[in-house]
């Protein structure tokens, strides 16, 4: 189970994740209640709690003090579901309720901080979803083939269109592709590129994937006018891109040091350093005064926030 895990969240070599359930129709807001939500929500809290199960994939809200992530629900079949609290780890919520089979990962906010949109693994490929913060108004996004894994990334400046990457069955072959009012376009068809990601100036990075064990990828520039890559960018490591940043963290003997990064690829400064090594999704609030990070699996997959102002750790989930 542990190993599956990895592989969806440090290799984006994804597995069709073996969920049992026929495919429900997704259900809109008038069909449930937001205290159906609330009720539905207060049990898988409940169950998580005793079990200590994974939480990933914290993402900050850019507007209001929460944070999203990832957890899991079940391991047979593996299910997890997208949930939010606020900063100091209290008021954790379900909002992916409405969506009930499959595997929910890597919740994005959207830029007026009133949507969530995620990707949801099911039997056969994957789908991408987006809900209000409240839980309701489920929606399936765009997708291009009807087995085949879909993963979003970023949405544009406006909000109302949005960047995702696609693959088909058979192999990790993936694309990047832009979608608005019901259009797809494909912005690259080598094989090889994942995680578009547009920067609040309007700037759209790509990566092309090197390696998938390791998972190794360059950041490049990507000129959306005249659709075509301009300019690799090899000194800029950190993955999730923030404003005008990204965070990477640097793996010491017994400890992780976080240090932020321009969108050049320029070490700015170090932010801080924490006890852990392994950690995964990291990223940075947009004020640039938390560091969040999920610990390795064999530190109970945490969801933590880092003041960088104090050193704190603030522990969202303890598992």
């Amino acid at each position: 189970m542990k190993l599956k895990i990895l592989k969806i969240t440090l290799m984006l070599v994804l597995l069709i994740l073996g969920c049992k359930q026929a495919p429900k129709e997704i259900v809109n807001s008038e069909q449930a209640s937001d205290e159906k939500i609330v009720e539905a929500s207060a049990e898988i809290n409940k169950e998580k709690s005793e079990k200590g199960t994974p939480d990933l994939a914290p993402n900050f809200n850019p507007v209001h003090s929460l944070v999203a992530f990832y957890s899991y629900v079940s391991e047979d079949p593996p299910a997890s579901r997208i949930f939010t609290s606020n900063l100091d780890g209290s008021k954790i919520r379900e909002v992916s309720t409405l969506d009930s089979i499959g595997f929910h990962t890597e919740p994005k906010w959207s830029r007026n901080g009133n949507r969530i949109a995620y990707t949801n693994f099911l039997e056969k490929g994957s789908r991408i979803m987006a809900v209000d913060i409240d839980g309701q108004n489920l929606k399936e996004l765009a997708k291009v083939s009807d087995d085949g894994f879909h993963m979003f990334t970023s949405w544009d400046l406006i909000g109302d269109g949005y960047f995702f990457f696609h693959w088909p069955q058979g192999g990790f072959t993936p694309d990047a592709y832009y979608a608005k009012n019901g259009k797809v376009e494909r912005l690259t068809e080598n094989g090889k590129t994942n995680r578009p990601q547009m920067t609040e100036d309007g700037i759209l990075y790509i990566n092309r994937v090197e390696s998938e064990t390791p998972y190794v990828a360059t950041k490049q520039l990507y000129d959306l006018e005249n659709k075509k890559i301009v300019k690799d960018i090899p000194e800029l490591e950190g993955e999730f891109i923030v404003g005008k940043h990204t965070v990477k963290g640097i793996e010491n003997e017994d400890s992780t040091t976080f240090v932020l990064e321009d969108l050049q690829g320029n070490d700015l400064k170090e932010l801080g350093t924490v006890p852990y090594k392994k950690i995964m999704f990291t990223t940075v609030d947009k004020n640039l005064e938390y560091v969040a990070y999920n610990t390795d699996f064999a530190d109970g997959a945490e969801v933590h926030l880092f003041k960088v102002s104090t050193g704190e750790i603030i522990k969202l989930t303890e598992n």
